[in-house]
């Protein structure tokens, strides 16, 4: 897989005596984009599985603030899975990759960062086949 459409990215850790503090940035080296919308997931159960889903334009983080979790990624040629368990390191995601998240440790928060505001019907691939279709056309441009 093109290691510049999906990386890890560290997220800047500030120590302190009273405790730590993350910070992600817009158009940081951390976060490469402007942050146009920030959503979180938890309460998962251990066998959830989130995500099945590629977006059409959004670009995204997925940082674990709390617990771990696996992110499987598809390109339509290949699968990685990325292990997430620390705040200090987040995935940078690029659009028209296929995600799945799964995996869960217990009391687990994904915080995730977008480069694009919420579209409802008109964000996200929800069918695999679709996407496979959908990026033979989309790799053509």
């Amino acid at each position: 897989m093109n290691n510049s459409r999906c990386y890890y990215v560290d997220i800047p850790v500030h120590p302190d005596t009273d405790g730590n503090l993350f910070v992600a940035e817009g158009n940081s080296k951390s976060v490469p984009f402007d942050i146009k919308r920030v959503f979180w997931i938890r309460d998962m159960s251990k066998n959830a599985v989130r995500g099945q889903h590629a977006t059409k334009r959004t670009k995204i983080i997925l940082v674990p603030v709390f617990g771990s979790c696996e992110v499987i990624i598809n390109d339509g040629k290949s699968e990685t899975v990325y292990r997430l368990n620390s705040p200090k390191k987040g995935l940078f995601i690029d659009k028209m990759l296929w995600r799945t998240i799964t995996n869960f440790s217990d009391n687990c928060i994904v915080e995730a960062l977008c480069d694009c505001k919420f579209e409802p019907n008109n964000e996200t691939y929800n069918d695999f086949s679709e996407y496979l279709r959908e990026l033979k056309t989309y790799e053509k441009c």
